[in-house]
Parts: structure tokens; C-alpha cells; sequence
């Protein structure tokens, strides 16, 4: 009579004897393999293990994290809100592609349409932007190539006729830009000194104000 002792034992039942011994970590992500449509053969045994490493390394930042948070309010032992604010953090990094760039320039008009708030009496108030320091102080002239007015009108000048008068020398931008930029530096000056000059009258008066009020 054969009892099928030395039978070699079918795949499910090889397959159910070799995860006797598997964690239940691992078990649990063979299931979700199953669920999801991939049987034994469908994969690797090492993607079992892949995603046994990612649960694990995920669980430890979360804790650390929430450990963190923890330390930070102040208590030694962890508490359920903890660790949901860890896992709040972890989903704008975890698993989540970043927004684009259409919703930061959203965000960025949204904010920019917010006025910003008025300086407080009594404050030195900043000047316009063109008077401000910080901004661009000197004039860029480009290097154009001579157009054809400018080529006759120096040819004349070679031969001793007159120039065309429609080209301007030289001589006469650099004029303008030096007068340009003498006027609004005398004009960022005064500015500066009279914001000075009420500065010191200020400090002046409440000087003044402390001394008479002394006994």
C-alpha cells in the first residue's frame, strides 16, 4: 500500500511549509502582493524583503521623529499625537511628488495681493525704490554697431564736409549721464539729510522734554 511518504509535496503545500517559519511582517506583504494580482511566481524573493526594509526604515523615522516632538514639549514618554504629526511631516515627503510650479506661483500671488502694514507713526519711513541705496545707481549704454547715417557722417568729417547732425558725439552722452547721475544722487542726499536733520530735532526736543521734567 503506498502511502505517499516519498512523495515530493505539491507547490502549495511546499510553499505553505516554507512560510511556517516566515515573519508576519513578511506574510503581510506577500498578501498585498496577492491582492493586488501578483502570485508566488509573479516576482522576486528579494522584493519581499525590499519592502520589509522601506516598512522598517519608514517606521523608525516616523518614531524618531515623533520622538523629536516630543522632546521638544517637554515629555519623556511618546503620545498618540506625536506620532500623528509625524506622519502628517513624513506625507509632504513620503510617497508625494512636490506641487508644481503653477501652485507656488498661486501661493505667490495670493501673498503678494496682501498689502503690507503701514509704519507706525513716528517712524523714518523709507524712500522710493529709485532713491533707495540698495538699487542700481549707474546707467548701462549698449555697444551698438554704427548704422549707416553714422558711417557718412564720419566719412564726411574725413573728406573735411559736415557731419551728419542727426548723430550725436560721444562727448555729449557722456554729459548727459554724468548730469543724470549728479542729479539724483544730490536728490537721494537731501533726502538722506533731511530725514536726518528731523531725526536730530527729535532727539533734541525729547531731550529738552526729559531735562525740564527732572525737579
Amino acid at each position: 500500500m503506498d502511502t505517499g511518504a516519498g512523495r515530493t509535496p505539491p507547490p502549495a503545500a511546499a510553499a505553505a511549509a516554507d512560510t511556517g517559519d516566515e515573519p508576519r511582517d513578511a506574510r503581510v506583504v506577500r498578501e498585498i502582493l496577492r491582492s493586488m494580482g501578483l502570485n508566488e511566481g509573479d516576482y522576486e524573493p528579494a522584493v519581499v524583503h525590499q519592502f520589509l526594509m522601506l516598512a522598517h526604515r519608514y517606521a523608525r523615522d516616523v518614531l524618531g521623529d515623533a520622538l523629536a516632538y516630543a522632546g521638544h514639549a517637554g515629555r519623556a514618554s511618546l503620545q498618540a499625537d506625536d506620532v500623528h504629526l509625524a506622519l502628517r511631516s513624513k506625507q509632504t515627503t513620503f510617497g508625494h511628488e512636490p506641487p508644481g510650479r503653477e501652485v507656488f506661483l498661486e501661493m505667490a500671488h495670493s501673498c503678494n495681493r496682501t498689502p503690507l502694514p503701514m509704519a507706525p507713526p513716528g517712524s523714518i519711513c523709507l524712500p522710493h525704490n529709485q532713491d533707495m541705496m540698495l538699487g542700481q545707481k549707474y546707467l548701462c549704454i549698449p555697444q551698438m554697431k554704427p548704422s549707416i547715417d553714422n558711417v557718412e557722417g564720419t566719412k564726411n568729417d574725413s573728406t573735411g564736409e559736415t557731419s551728419n547732425p542727426k548723430v550725436a558725439s560721444p562727448s555729449c552722452k557722456n554729459e548727459d549721464q554724468t548730469s543724470s547721475c549728479n542729479q539724483q544722487s544730490k536728490r537721494v542726499s537731501s533726502q538722506l539729510n533731511a530725514m536726518a536733520a528731523r531725526a536730530a530735532r527729535r532727539w533734541i526736543m525729547k531731550n529738552r522734554r526729559s531735562q525740564k521734567s527732572q525737579p
